[in-house]
């Protein structure tokens, strides 16, 4: 896609990321496009193969260009996760005009640690992932966890541009514990899953897991444990829309409809089906601010009691205790203002307020309703890929006794990069 006269311009770590402005030129504003472009230059790589950046880019060169291809192609880039920083220009040169893209690149080697407290669960996760592994925009991972007194484990290998191609592949296995209320799960899996992304907007996907579950003494009273199931899950999704990142920030909106089917050995539903629905919106205000809206639903067949959806505090609603519901039928929305008090290389402050919201059917209590709001800080390292602490403090305002949850972990409680499971 890219002719031979694209040229990449690496610069040392001397130069600071700037490099040489070279001759005098024209910055050629985005209201003058399209025009045509001769080459590309590409500021700032290290680690990173020139490729990788170009791949994001997609400009053929050379050759016109429009302020929609540019527009968005920086947008890939900041997307990819692989840079802190994304500055592009077009510049008119004697030679022609030239497309400069200056990249600040994140550390690709990063140690994994995770963690969750709230709704009277905890859960720790340590490893390690390189999302940049050999410079080419792969991702190799592992990580321990320890979910309670429970371990557990996973290792996976992913590949966001599969054959060249705008495929997202992922092939993970993992050996996980998971308590509930009534039982503790503990699973080994294996799943394939392929994302195809198309113009930008439309996200195709399909997942096919086979798995094992084993279930031991319950946590809360005496109860009958389920019998050990095995299954295999097809899930196919679509995503319309896309939620951009830019700097500490997100932008955008999106809708995701995903439908799976099921097939167990449990007698009491060896076929099941689920339809899952969530939309996504994030809009900047001013130069500090993010608001940031999220609305959940979900609708099964009789299903396994593990493949219900569960709600509770450590997961979706904050405030309440880590799988306070199980339901085959449910909504929740969350709005959270967040505002950019400081931010730097190495570490930024993004304080909080949020609304969390639930409606459920449940077997045993009829249609039940949560409702809390609260306010929290993220602590965030700009420079490392997912870093960051988050600390939430919650009062639950509907669905039992008000009272004051505390939780604390990693990452947004909600974002485009950050999908949290419904089970």
């Amino acid at each position: 896609m890219f002719s031979a006269v694209l040229l990449v311009s690496l610069l040392a770590a001397s130069d600071g990321g700037t490099g040489d402005a070279g001759p005098a030129f024209e910055v050629v504003a985005l209201e003058a496009l399209p025009v045509q472009v001769e080459r590309v230059e590409v500021v700032g790589l290290s680690w990173t193969r020139p490729f990788v950046a170009l791949r994001e880019l997609q400009l053929d060169t050379p050759g016109e260009v429009t302020a929609s291809q540019w527009t968005v192609g920086l947008a890939r880039l900041w997307n990819c996760g692989l840079f802190s920083q994304v500055e592009g220009r077009l510049e008119r040169r004697p030679e022609g005009i030239v497309a400069v893209v200056e990249l600040e690149e994140r550390f690709s080697l990063n140690p994994l640690f995770s963690f969750g407290i709230g709704g009277g669960a905890a859960w720790v996760r340590v490893g390690a992932n390189d999302n940049n592994f050999l410079g080419r925009f792969l991702e190799w991972g592992l990580r321990y966890e320890r979910f309670l007194e429970f371990n557990g484990g996973q290792v996976w290998f992913r590949d966001p541009r599969l054959f060249g191609k705008r495929l997202v592949g992922l092939a993970q296995v993992e050996w996980l514990f998971r308590p509930r209320p009534e039982y503790t799960r503990r699973r080994l899996q294996g799943l394939i899953d392929v994302l195809h992304e198309v113009d930008d907007v439309l996200l195709l996907g399909l997942r096919v897991e086979a798995f094992r579950d084993e279930y031991s003494r319950a946590l809360v009273g005496a109860t009958t444990l389920p019998a050990d199931l095995q299954g295999l899950l097809v899930h196919s999704s679509v995503r319309v829309g896309r939620v951009d990142t830019v700097r500490l920030r997100e932008r955008g909106v999106s809708l995701e409809l995903k439908n799976s089917v099921g097939f167990t050995t449990a007698t009491s539903a060896p076929f099941y089906m689920q339809s899952w629905v969530e939309a996504l919106a994030f809009v900047m205000l001013g130069a500090r601010f993010n608001l940031a809206l999220r609305a959940q639903g979900g609708l099964s067949s009789h299903a396994p009691t593990e493949q219900r959806f569960y709600l509770g505090g450590l997961d979706l609603v904050r405030g309440y205790d880590d799988s306070t519901l199980r339901t085959e039928q449910f909504a929740l929305a969350n709005v959270e203002l967040r505002g950019v008090a400081f931010d730097s290389t190495w570490f930024a402050v993004v304080p909080a307020v949020f609304v969390d919201g639930a409606v459920a059917r449940t077997e045993q209590l009829g249609t039940r309703a949560l409702l809390s709001t609260g306010l929290g800080v993220r602590l965030l390292v700009p420079k490392m890929l997912r870093t960051g602490i988050r600390a939430d403090l919650a009062v639950t305002l509907v669905g039992g006794q008000p009272q004051v949850g505390f939780s604390f972990g990693v990452f947004q409680f909600f974002s485009s990069t950050d999908r949290l499971s419904i089970r």
